[in-house]
């Protein structure tokens, strides 16, 4: 029995579905059906839709999706995370493959899979070697800037389609012109009904968030083709989608294509994941349950690998399919199985149905849907809160429009990388004194009252010490000894963030040393971890500052400053006094009901200070040794 449960434990990780189902109770299969009706309800409209934005036939997304949703539902770590098609993924697959292939050909296509594979195996290589925390590293910021000009950019694809104009240019400000300078020429048929289904379409959503609105506008726009003959007005409609779905095969694409694809494979990667592991950490806090960054990466691989052998495009996931599945009730990944069995049906049975559908429909579904990622709040709380994250916000924004989408998501990674860096190498020091009344040392900034010891310079590098802003600290040092009011005899350097110490973050204390030598100020450590201490020790730094002068508490430290350094005997002798009191009282009060490690620790630090004292009855040197 404990193997078997030790199997299944197993296959859980690698296929979290069955970890899902495991605890499933017959209550949700309601819940669960009703989302699988309203992602597939959303789904059709949009999938159409965004398979135009990605530069193939609309019937791409019925090969495209029902294995995407399979494949996430069985390996994504999200139970309500809706993994189908992305405009924002849309438009870098197109941006991709334009490049290579005229739009709409046999090659086109082909790289549109080709490239859906590529970025799926990047992805799922990603998961296997544990690269999830490349989300962290991604700013939220420059991300909203990307995807609010990302937006701009599918929005402005689509208004031709709305106005029933032909050939409106590559770049963003060159199909705007060519929309201003061409508005006399629209195709009044078309604009009506664009018009009409955009009116409609915002209503239907303001009325019940759970309404299919892009479903309801699509069945009436069909209708009213029909009815009304809009095809023989010149309107232009999808027209004939063939039923079924293509055998799943490896795209006809040459190795020179694979290395062409290479660049906007990983982006898609990048982005699919950076879009979805928000969201789907969003949805595990909320329903209880933990959301895998590695395993999300393996799912999102996997669901793009699986579009790709399908002859589809690449995928990603659906906040707005995501948000109504989980407002519908939907427990656990059967929504996703159940939509993909639904839109199996639609591609078997029902593309017919599809052959009136107006283009201006599926351009006004794309619209509405992408106004959704056009955060100007979030722009404006940015400008509000802190102008630089603003700025790097906008910049990404405007390389998306200038430069296009591709070079756009370069500019947003690089930006991000940026920040990383330059904001890892600024010399983040907090002065740590005395708190009133207690033997804690804390960040002077953030606690007025508390208060530096005579001669002693605690510091503490919060980011930690290595290779990016070791320089930066040392420089920052010595600055605040010269800067500081009162003479310095004593730097005591709180290591505690720095949890790794690299070869030119120990060169940089080395160097510090001999720096503050020559001024006649010494150098303490305090609070080392296990990796740091042994870097100290390899590199000969232990030696050099000296292994007396490394303490395994601030208070340590203090107290050893405090008990040799002659000019202080008052200071040291309150500070002993009153700090024997404290623990004295805290040990009649809670000493009994301690552990006995933490006994142990306060018997040490007793012991430290009665020590602290007794050498303060013998002679001592003028300088701390």
């Amino acid at each position: 029995m404990r193997q078997q449960s030790t199997t299944l434990a197993r296959l859980s990780a690698i296929i979290p579905l069955l970890g899902s189902m495991r605890g499933y109770r017959p209550g949700w299969l309601k819940r669960d059906l009703v989302g699988a009706l309203t992602i597939t309800a959303l789904l059709i409209p949009e999938g159409m839709a965004y398979a135009q934005l990605a530069g193939a036939p609309p019937q791409a997304a019925f090969y495209a999706c029902p294995a995407a949703l399979v494949l996430y539902a069985l390996l994504g770590s999200s139970r309500q995370l809706v993994v189908a098609v992305s405009a924002t993924v849309a438009v870098l697959s197109a941006a991709t493959v334009s490049a290579l292939a005229p739009s709409g050909s046999a090659h086109y296509l082909a790289l549109t899979a080709g490239l859906a594979i590529l970025a799926g195996l990047i992805s799922l290589l990603a998961g296997v070697l544990r690269l999830g925390r490349i989300a962290q590293f991604f700013s939220p910021s420059v991300l909203t800037g990307f995807v609010f000009g990302l937006a701009l950019v599918i929005a402005m694809k689509q208004v031709p389609k709305l106005f029933g104009l032909k050939g409106a240019g590559e770049g963003f400000f060159e199909q705007l012109w060519f929309v201003l300078t061409h508005l006399p020429e629209s195709h009044l048929p078309t604009l009506l009904v664009g018009a009409s289904c955009l009116v409609l379409l915002v209503v239907l959503e303001r009325i019940s968030e759970r309404l299919p609105a892009a479903l309801v506008v699509l069945v009436l726009a069909i209708l009213a083709s029909h009815l009304l003959g809009l095809q023989a007005r010149r309107v232009a409609v999808v027209g004939n989608i063939p039923a079924g779905l293509t055998a799943p095969g490896v795209p006809d694409i040459k190795w020179s294509d694979v290395l062409a694809l290479l660049p906007g494979a990983c982006g898609i990667a990048l982005v699919a994941f950076a879009e979805a592991i928000g969201p789907a950490r969003m949805l595990g806090a909320r329903h209880g349950y933990t959301v895998n960054a590695n395993q999300e990466l393996i799912g999102l691989g996997c669901a793009n690998m699986g579009a790709g052998l399908f002859q589809g495009f690449s995928i990603g996931c659906s906040l707005s399919k995501s948000a109504a599945n989980d407002q519908a009730g939907a427990r656990s990944q059967v929504s996703s199985l159940v939509a993909a069995g639904l839109t199996l049906l639609v591609a078997l049975f029902f593309t017919p149905l599809f052959r009136a559908l107006p283009e201006a429909t599926l351009g006004v579904i794309v619209v509405v849907a992408v106004s959704g990622m056009m955060e100007v709040g979030e722009l404006r709380r940015l400008f509000r809160m802190r102008r630089p994250d603003f700025l790097v916000a906008m910049a990404a924004l405007l390389g998306v429009l200038v430069f296009d989408v591709l070079p756009g998501l370069l500019l947003a990674v690089g930006l991000s990388l940026l920040l990383t860096i330059y904001r890892a190498s600024l010399p983040r020091l907090s002065e740590l004194g005395r708190a009133a009344g207690t033997l804690d040392f804390v960040d002077m900034r953030h606690q007025p009252s508390a208060h530096p010891l005579p001669g002693l310079m605690v510091l503490r590098p919060n980011e930690g010490i290595f290779f990016a802003n070791a320089e930066s600290l040392r420089e920052e040092i010595l600055e605040r000894i010269q800067r500081s009011p009162r003479p310095v005899r004593t730097v005591l350097l709180d290591l505690e963030a720095t949890t790794d110490l690299d070869v030119p973050g120990a060169d940089m204390l080395a160097d510090l040393h001999e720096d503050l030598e020559t001024q006649g100020v010494t150098l303490l450590l305090a609070r080392a971890l296990a990796p740091t201490r042994k870097m100290m020790e390899r590199t000969g730094l232990l030696e050099k500052v000296g292994r007396d002068h490394l303490y395994p508490h601030v208070l340590s430290g203090v107290v050893d400053y405090l008990a040799r350094y002659a000019p202080y005997a008052e200071e040291a002798r309150a500070f002993f006094h009153d700090g024997l009191h404290r623990l004295e009282t805290l040990a009649e009060e809670v000493e009994d009901s301690m552990p006995a490690e933490e006994r142990d620790q306060l018997e040490r630090m007793r012991q430290k200070l009665r020590q602290g004292e007794s050498v303060l009855e013998e002679p001592r040197d003028s300088v701390p040794h």
